[in-house]
Protein backbone atom coordinates (compact mmCIF):
# COMPACT_ATOMS: atom_id res chain seq x y z
CA UNK A 1 0.00 0.00 0.00
CA UNK A 2 3.15 2.40 0.87
CA UNK A 3 4.33 1.85 -2.62
CA UNK A 4 1.31 2.95 -4.15
CA UNK A 5 1.00 6.05 -2.25
CA UNK A 6 4.81 6.56 -3.46
CA UNK A 7 4.42 5.84 -7.16
CA UNK A 8 1.14 7.65 -7.22
CA UNK A 9 3.26 10.82 -5.64
CA UNK A 10 5.33 10.49 -7.86
CA UNK A 11 3.33 10.74 -11.05
CA UNK A 12 1.73 13.53 -9.25
CA UNK A 13 4.95 15.18 -9.18
CA UNK A 14 6.46 14.59 -12.21
CA UNK A 15 2.78 16.51 -13.60
CA UNK A 16 3.08 19.34 -11.67
CA UNK A 17 6.36 19.66 -13.34
CA UNK A 18 5.40 18.97 -16.49
CA UNK A 19 2.43 21.78 -15.79
CA UNK A 20 5.20 24.24 -14.67
CA UNK A 21 6.96 24.03 -17.89
CA UNK A 22 4.70 24.19 -19.63
CA UNK A 23 3.41 27.68 -18.12
CA UNK A 24 6.78 29.29 -17.67
CA UNK A 25 5.37 32.20 -18.30
CA UNK A 26 2.84 32.33 -15.23
CA UNK A 27 5.60 30.29 -12.87
CA UNK A 28 7.92 33.30 -13.35
CA UNK A 29 5.56 36.39 -12.80
CA UNK A 30 3.66 34.28 -9.45
CA UNK A 31 7.35 34.09 -7.68
CA UNK A 32 8.48 37.37 -8.52
CA UNK A 33 4.59 38.68 -7.43
CA UNK A 34 4.67 36.27 -4.25
CA UNK A 35 8.53 37.54 -3.61
CA UNK A 36 7.32 41.54 -3.51
CA UNK A 37 3.97 41.03 -1.83
CA UNK A 38 5.61 38.70 1.01
CA UNK A 39 8.34 41.64 1.42
CA UNK A 40 6.54 44.45 1.27
CA UNK A 41 3.32 43.37 2.94
CA UNK A 42 4.12 40.10 5.22
CA UNK A 43 7.71 40.16 6.17
CA UNK A 44 7.16 44.18 7.95
CA UNK A 45 4.20 43.55 10.29
CA UNK A 46 5.73 40.19 10.86
CA UNK A 47 9.47 39.92 11.43
CA UNK A 48 9.56 42.41 14.33
CA UNK A 49 7.10 41.00 16.28
CA UNK A 50 8.31 37.36 16.30
CA UNK A 51 11.79 38.42 17.76
CA UNK A 52 10.15 40.84 20.31
CA UNK A 53 7.80 38.32 21.23
CA UNK A 54 10.39 35.63 21.63
CA UNK A 55 12.32 37.79 23.47
CA UNK A 56 9.77 38.74 25.88
CA UNK A 57 8.70 35.52 26.91
CA UNK A 58 12.78 34.42 27.28
CA UNK A 59 12.94 37.88 30.15
CA UNK A 60 10.07 36.51 31.49
CA UNK A 61 7.09 39.15 30.52
CA UNK A 62 4.80 37.42 33.37
CA UNK A 63 6.80 39.05 36.11
CA UNK A 64 5.35 42.28 35.07
CA UNK A 65 1.94 41.59 33.96
CA UNK A 66 0.05 43.11 36.43
CA UNK A 67 -1.24 41.07 38.88
CA UNK A 68 -4.92 41.93 38.53
CA UNK A 69 -4.77 40.87 34.66
CA UNK A 70 -3.14 37.56 35.41
CA UNK A 71 -6.20 37.54 38.27
CA UNK A 72 -8.95 37.75 35.76
CA UNK A 73 -7.24 35.49 32.72
CA UNK A 74 -6.85 32.89 35.66
CA UNK A 75 -10.47 32.96 36.87
CA UNK A 76 -11.92 33.89 33.39
CA UNK A 77 -10.08 31.39 31.39
CA UNK A 78 -8.02 29.04 33.65
CA UNK A 79 -4.77 30.37 32.84
CA UNK A 80 -1.50 30.25 34.68
CA UNK A 81 1.18 32.97 34.05
CA UNK A 82 2.90 31.75 31.32
CA UNK A 83 -0.51 31.03 29.66
CA UNK A 84 -1.61 34.53 30.01
CA UNK A 85 1.46 35.80 28.79
CA UNK A 86 1.62 33.29 25.56
CA UNK A 87 -2.63 34.69 24.68
CA UNK A 88 -1.10 38.18 24.58
CA UNK A 89 1.71 38.17 22.94
CA UNK A 90 0.15 36.29 20.58
CA UNK A 91 -2.56 38.94 20.39
CA UNK A 92 0.03 41.25 19.22
CA UNK A 93 2.30 39.64 17.42
CA UNK A 94 -0.34 37.16 15.46
CA UNK A 95 -0.13 34.09 13.78
CA UNK A 96 1.81 31.93 13.02
CA UNK A 97 4.41 33.56 15.06
CA UNK A 98 2.32 32.12 18.41
CA UNK A 99 3.34 28.94 17.04
CA UNK A 100 6.97 29.49 17.70
CA UNK A 101 6.40 30.38 21.59
CA UNK A 102 3.46 27.87 21.71
CA UNK A 103 6.07 25.10 20.55
CA UNK A 104 8.63 26.27 22.85
CA UNK A 105 6.87 26.64 26.03
CA UNK A 106 3.85 24.71 25.90
CA UNK A 107 3.56 20.97 26.41
CA UNK A 108 1.15 19.08 24.08
CA UNK A 109 -2.18 19.70 25.82
CA UNK A 110 -1.53 23.02 26.87
CA UNK A 111 -0.16 23.62 23.11
CA UNK A 112 -3.41 22.22 21.47
CA UNK A 113 -5.69 24.50 23.47
CA UNK A 114 -3.61 27.85 22.94
CA UNK A 115 -2.94 27.21 19.00
CA UNK A 116 -7.19 26.89 18.68
CA UNK A 117 -7.32 30.30 20.78
CA UNK A 118 -4.49 32.10 19.95
CA UNK A 119 -5.18 32.84 16.34
CA UNK A 120 -4.86 36.53 16.07
CA UNK A 121 -3.57 38.37 12.97
CA UNK A 122 -0.88 40.76 12.95
CA UNK A 123 -2.80 44.26 14.35
CA UNK A 124 -0.69 46.30 11.76
CA UNK A 125 -1.52 43.99 9.06
CA UNK A 126 -5.47 44.24 9.97
CA UNK A 127 -5.46 47.59 10.43
CA UNK A 128 -2.63 49.29 7.73
CA UNK A 129 -2.95 46.77 5.28
CA UNK A 130 -6.73 45.19 5.33
CA UNK A 131 -8.32 48.61 6.93
CA UNK A 132 -6.52 51.94 5.42
CA UNK A 133 -5.17 49.64 2.14
CA UNK A 134 -8.10 48.12 1.56
CA UNK A 135 -11.29 49.82 2.53
CA UNK A 136 -9.66 53.50 2.97
CA UNK A 137 -10.57 53.49 6.18
CA UNK A 138 -8.68 52.67 9.65
CA UNK A 139 -12.35 52.05 11.21
CA UNK A 140 -13.02 49.19 9.32
CA UNK A 141 -9.17 47.79 10.63
CA UNK A 142 -9.99 48.23 13.88
CA UNK A 143 -13.61 47.19 14.02
CA UNK A 144 -12.08 43.60 12.32
CA UNK A 145 -9.39 43.28 14.59
CA UNK A 146 -11.69 43.99 17.68
CA UNK A 147 -14.09 41.15 16.64
CA UNK A 148 -10.91 38.59 16.02
CA UNK A 149 -10.23 39.56 19.49
CA UNK A 150 -13.90 39.00 21.06
CA UNK A 151 -13.94 35.64 19.19
CA UNK A 152 -11.13 34.40 20.49
CA UNK A 153 -11.77 35.34 24.19
CA UNK A 154 -15.25 33.91 23.65
CA UNK A 155 -12.99 30.60 22.51
CA UNK A 156 -10.95 30.80 25.52
CA UNK A 157 -13.52 30.99 27.93
CA UNK A 158 -15.78 27.89 26.63
CA UNK A 159 -11.98 25.75 26.75
CA UNK A 160 -11.53 26.78 29.96
CA UNK A 161 -10.46 24.31 32.91
CA UNK A 162 -12.88 23.84 35.38
CA UNK A 163 -10.91 23.14 38.03
CA UNK A 164 -8.46 25.62 38.02
CA UNK A 165 -5.35 24.06 39.02
CA UNK A 166 -2.08 25.65 40.39
CA UNK A 167 0.51 25.12 36.89
CA UNK A 168 4.23 25.17 37.66
CA UNK A 169 6.18 27.37 35.94
CA UNK A 170 8.17 26.93 32.94
CA UNK A 171 11.81 26.18 33.41
CA UNK A 172 13.07 29.13 30.96
CA UNK A 173 17.55 29.06 31.95
CA UNK A 174 18.45 32.26 32.33
CA UNK A 175 20.62 33.68 29.79
CA UNK A 176 22.09 37.25 29.06
CA UNK A 177 19.96 39.56 27.10
CA UNK A 178 22.32 39.43 24.21
CA UNK A 179 22.20 36.12 23.66
CA UNK A 180 18.28 35.45 23.99
CA UNK A 181 18.41 38.62 21.20
CA UNK A 182 20.21 36.41 18.88
CA UNK A 183 18.43 32.87 19.68
CA UNK A 184 14.77 35.19 19.47
CA UNK A 185 16.77 37.02 15.71
CA UNK A 186 17.48 33.19 14.57
CA UNK A 187 13.84 31.85 15.59
CA UNK A 188 12.54 34.43 13.40
CA UNK A 189 14.79 34.30 10.68
CA UNK A 190 14.13 30.81 10.01
CA UNK A 191 10.22 31.02 10.80
CA UNK A 192 10.51 33.78 8.13
CA UNK A 193 12.35 32.00 5.11
CA UNK A 194 9.64 28.71 6.44
CA UNK A 195 6.77 31.48 5.56
CA UNK A 196 8.56 32.96 2.12
CA UNK A 197 8.39 29.47 0.83
CA UNK A 198 5.13 28.68 1.92
CA UNK A 199 3.66 31.75 0.30
CA UNK A 200 5.46 31.55 -2.75
CA UNK A 201 4.33 27.52 -3.18
CA UNK A 202 0.66 28.15 -2.42
CA UNK A 203 0.41 31.27 -4.96
CA UNK A 204 1.91 29.56 -7.38
CA UNK A 205 -0.58 27.13 -6.91
CA UNK A 206 -3.12 29.56 -7.56
CA UNK A 207 -1.66 31.47 -10.59
CA UNK A 208 -1.62 27.27 -12.43
CA UNK A 209 -4.93 26.89 -11.43
CA UNK A 210 -6.26 30.03 -12.86
CA UNK A 211 -4.47 30.00 -15.92
CA UNK A 212 -5.67 26.37 -16.64
CA UNK A 213 -9.58 26.59 -15.56
CA UNK A 214 -11.65 28.88 -16.43
CA UNK A 215 -12.24 30.68 -12.64
CA UNK A 216 -14.46 33.34 -12.58
CA UNK A 217 -13.28 36.34 -10.57
CA UNK A 218 -15.52 36.39 -7.65
CA UNK A 219 -14.15 32.73 -7.23
CA UNK A 220 -11.07 33.15 -7.66
CA UNK A 221 -10.94 35.35 -4.86
CA UNK A 222 -12.11 33.33 -2.42
CA UNK A 223 -10.13 30.19 -4.00
CA UNK A 224 -7.14 32.83 -3.63
CA UNK A 225 -7.87 34.02 0.46
CA UNK A 226 -8.61 29.85 1.34
CA UNK A 227 -5.41 29.18 0.45
CA UNK A 228 -3.57 32.00 0.80
CA UNK A 229 -4.92 35.05 2.67
CA UNK A 230 -2.98 37.94 1.95
CA UNK A 231 -2.94 37.22 -1.36
CA UNK A 232 -6.73 36.76 -1.42
CA UNK A 233 -7.16 39.91 0.78
CA UNK A 234 -5.39 42.28 -1.79
CA UNK A 235 -7.96 40.98 -4.90
CA UNK A 236 -10.59 41.70 -3.05
CA UNK A 237 -9.76 45.15 -4.17
CA UNK A 238 -10.41 44.32 -7.90
CA UNK A 239 -13.40 42.41 -7.19
CA UNK A 240 -16.85 44.19 -8.30
CA UNK A 241 -19.03 43.21 -5.19
CA UNK A 242 -20.84 45.40 -2.43
CA UNK A 243 -18.80 46.98 0.54
CA UNK A 244 -20.60 44.73 3.17
CA UNK A 245 -19.82 41.70 0.96
CA UNK A 246 -16.38 42.59 1.02
CA UNK A 247 -16.04 43.05 4.94
CA UNK A 248 -17.15 39.93 5.19
CA UNK A 249 -15.19 38.17 3.17
CA UNK A 250 -12.20 39.95 4.15
CA UNK A 251 -12.88 38.86 7.83
CA UNK A 252 -13.65 35.14 6.62
CA UNK A 253 -9.95 35.74 5.24
CA UNK A 254 -8.42 36.77 8.10
CA UNK A 255 -10.48 34.19 10.57
CA UNK A 256 -9.58 31.24 8.62
CA UNK A 257 -6.02 32.61 8.07
CA UNK A 258 -5.76 30.64 4.85
CA UNK A 259 -4.07 27.08 4.14
CA UNK A 260 -0.55 28.34 3.70
CA UNK A 261 -0.54 30.11 7.39
CA UNK A 262 -2.07 26.85 8.78
CA UNK A 263 0.37 24.72 7.24
CA UNK A 264 3.14 27.52 8.33
CA UNK A 265 2.05 27.17 11.59
CA UNK A 266 2.03 23.14 11.92
CA UNK A 267 5.52 22.82 10.79
CA UNK A 268 6.56 25.05 13.54
CA UNK A 269 5.21 23.05 16.02
CA UNK A 270 7.83 20.10 16.38
CA UNK A 271 7.35 16.67 18.14
CA UNK A 272 3.83 18.29 19.01
CA UNK A 273 0.89 15.63 18.94
CA UNK A 274 -1.55 18.52 17.58
CA UNK A 275 -5.05 17.36 16.12
CA UNK A 276 -5.31 19.42 12.78
CA UNK A 277 -8.75 19.03 12.87
CA UNK A 278 -9.50 20.45 15.78
CA UNK A 279 -7.80 23.59 14.92
CA UNK A 280 -9.48 23.49 11.53
CA UNK A 281 -12.69 23.39 13.03
CA UNK A 282 -12.09 26.16 15.72
CA UNK A 283 -10.83 28.45 12.21
CA UNK A 284 -14.37 27.98 10.51
CA UNK A 285 -16.49 28.81 13.47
Amino acid sequence: MTNKKNLILLYLLIAFEIIILLNSNVVIKSVTSSSILFILNIFPSMFPGMIIGNLLIKERIWLIIPNSIKKLFKKLFGFDDVLTSVFIISMFCGTPSNALYINEYLNDEKAQKMLQITHFINPLFVVAGVGIGLFKSAKIGFMLLFIMWIENFIKAFILREKNIKVNKQINIKEKSFINNLIESVKAAVNASLLIFGLVICFNLLVSLISNIFYIPDNINVILNGILEMTGGIIKLKNVDIIMPVKIILAYFFLNFGGLCIHMQTFSMLENKKISYLKYLIFRLI
